[in-house]
């Protein structure tokens, strides 16, 4: 009689056994595998991101106070381009005058803010308003008066994105513009020359008497993953020694910035 051959049901149950450990490693490992790419993929989007937002508000807030006739003198404007803020000539000529008024002299507000928005403005001929921030769309003749809005809104979707809006004298087209999404924190500080004892400092909005002192505009802005789930715990965050903690479980990682007003005379 033949000898039979095969595998016991011991045998075989062992072999399923490994087997099963086997693609459950293989699984573990991809899942793994996935997670450190969507990681690693939100950490460079908030990095690139980042960095592009601080360059571009950089780039715009260097004009703040340029004229392109070398004219500092600016118009008022009540409710900039419905931010709330207000540019005044309290002591400033008017822009349509080379000869002061009594009393009054070039040095106009050219920055305006709150610990969360911005606005400046500044003077180009119109083939230059295609070089900055928000400005891109908007069509003007030589001399206008640039103003630009800085500020942080959430969206229709419950997204909270960074905007702005700008406007010259003869375009009065603000439409909002939005420039980067998963801004959960914008915070604006100013740099400013107190004249009484000669000294400078930073501080909040609230604390300004007199904008034509501010020299500079040091800019914070926290940006979140556009993924949740990705940390096991709540991040905490810090700006100027405030701690946050978030409400998700998302990457959260803050950039900042110094920009000092080049046409300030302080």
């Amino acid at each position: 009689m033949k000898r039979q051959l095969g595998v016991t049901l011991l045998e075989l149950l062992i072999s399923m056994a490994l087997a099963l450990s086997l693609v459950a490693g293989l699984g573990q490992l991809f899942i793994q595998s996935q997670k450190s790419f969507t990681l690693q993929r939100n950490l460079s989007d908030i990095t690139d991101d980042g960095a592009f937002i601080l360059e571009t508000i950089a780039k715009g807030l260097n004009q703040a106070g340029f004229s392109a006739d070398g004219s500092t003198a600016f118009p008022e404007d009540k409710n900039v381009l419905s931010s709330g803020l207000d540019f005044l000539n309290v002591k400033c000529a008017d822009i349509n005058s080379q000869t002061p008024p009594i009393g009054a002299t070039y040095d106009c507000e050219i920055i305006k803010g709150s610990d969360e928005t911005l606005i400046y403005r500044y003077r180009l001929d119109s083939n230059e308003l295609n070089n900055f921030i928000c400005t891109n769309s908007l069509t003007g003749v030589q001399n206008d008066v640039i103003s630009v809005f800085l500020y942080r809104k959430i969206d229709t979707s419950g997204i909270p994105v960074f905007y702005c809006k700008a406007k010259s004298t003869t375009d009065k087209n603000n439409v909002a513009e939005p420039l980067i999404s998963q801004v959960e924190k914008l915070v604006f500080q100013y740099g400013v020359h107190n004249m009484n004892n000669d000294t400078y400092y930073y501080t909040n909005a609230a604390n300004i008497t007199d904008w034509k002192n501010v020299f500079a505009v040091k800019i914070f802005i926290v940006i979140r993953s556009a993924d949740d789930n990705l940390t096991r715990e709540k991040a905490k965050y810090n700006i100027e020694n405030t701690e946050y903690t978030a409400a998700d479980n998302r990457l959260y990682k803050v950039f900042s910035k110094i920009v000092f007003l080049r046409s300030s005379k302080h």
